[in-house]
């Protein structure tokens, strides 16, 4: 039995006449077009409660009539069903120093870059950008801020020796001096690279709620220096700031772990290479641990 097959543009030349039909009295006609050239998709209400979709693209042509008050409710295409990434917005975090990932320990002779408690840092995510999604996946990236604020414990700061080498720095060490702050403070500007999984029930416009999204992180160092507020013998209050001579590496590269629902998100970077420049400093790297908060 020979069967004929229908060319593609037949059927969509049909669905089109249908589009462009008189509306009758009972209906409620209103026609939209979505995108042009190869990839047209032409939308057309029919009554209140009724649609017909014809999407067309080199490969196929699709006619669907669906039912539904949403203005794409039924089989439309998935891009239509990514809402966005989560990655843009504030984020506050604990940074800290250690010797690797499986040891949160510092390396010896590093000791003296012990931290306080009050080592917090800041992501400030200015905006992301879904690279390719379909309905529950996306590929993201991004531009951002990250401020750490490394808090030493003891009474030190950060300087070369003859070698060029970051060691720590003992002179604010001495009776009579009170400290108030010393720190370590870099700053980058970062660009991610994510992938992104959405699950939860999401109503039409709006993206799913729960997320988890890992990938890739680099940035460029903006600025870095040392700050040390103190209080000498004589009762006088002084603030230094250093910003040459540290030794800070100018990139850096790292892995980073969202998991959220809605706004809110726990996070965590790592980035496996020291913060200070090969043999110019303690082999130590950064760890960042926190809460982001979405736009």
């Amino acid at each position: 039995m020979k069967t004929t097959q229908k060319p593609l543009h037949l059927l969509f030349a049909l669905g089109t006449l249908f589009l462009l039909r008189p509306a009758t009295a009972q209906e409620i006609d209103s026609t939209e077009r979505v995108g042009g050239g190869a990839d047209t998709i032409i939308v057309r209400n029919i009554g209140s409660q009724k649609k017909l979709i014809v999407t067309q693209t080199p490969s196929q042509t699709n006619i669907d009539l669906i039912s539904g008050s949403s203005p794409y409710s039924g089989r439309v295409p998935k891009r239509w069903k990514w809402y966005g990434g989560h990655w843009s917005g504030v984020g506050i975090y604990y940074n800290g120093l250690v010797r690797n990932l499986g040891s949160m320990k510092l390396p010896n002779g590093a000791e003296y870059l012990r931290q306080s408690p009050k080592s917090i840092g800041v992501n400030v995510n200015l905006v992301d950008l879904t690279i390719v999604s379909n309905r529950h996946f996306g590929l993201i990236t991004g531009l951002g801020f990250e401020i750490n604020n490394f808090r030493f414990d003891r009474d030190i700061t950060l300087t070369q020796d003859e070698n060029g080498y970051i060691v720590p720095d003992y002179r604010y060490d001495r009776p009579g001096v009170d400290f108030k702050k010393t720190k370590l403070t870099t700053m980058y500007l970062n660009l991610p690279l994510l992938a992104e999984f959405q699950f939860g029930r999401s109503k039409a416009g709006k993206r799913a709620p729960g997320f988890i999204n890992f990938g890739v992180v680099g940035g460029l160092r903006l600025q870095g220096h040392t700050k040390v507020k103190y209080q000498d013998e004589t009762g006088a209050k002084h603030t230094e700031k250093q910003h040459s001579s540290l030794n800070l590496r100018n990139f850096h590269y790292g892995v980073e772990c969202n998991v959220g629902y809605r706004w809110v998100a726990v996070s965590a970077r790592y980035y496996p290479q020291s913060i200070f420049v090969s043999d110019k400093g303690p082999n130590v790297q950064q760890v960042n641990i926190g809460l982001s908060f979405l736009l």
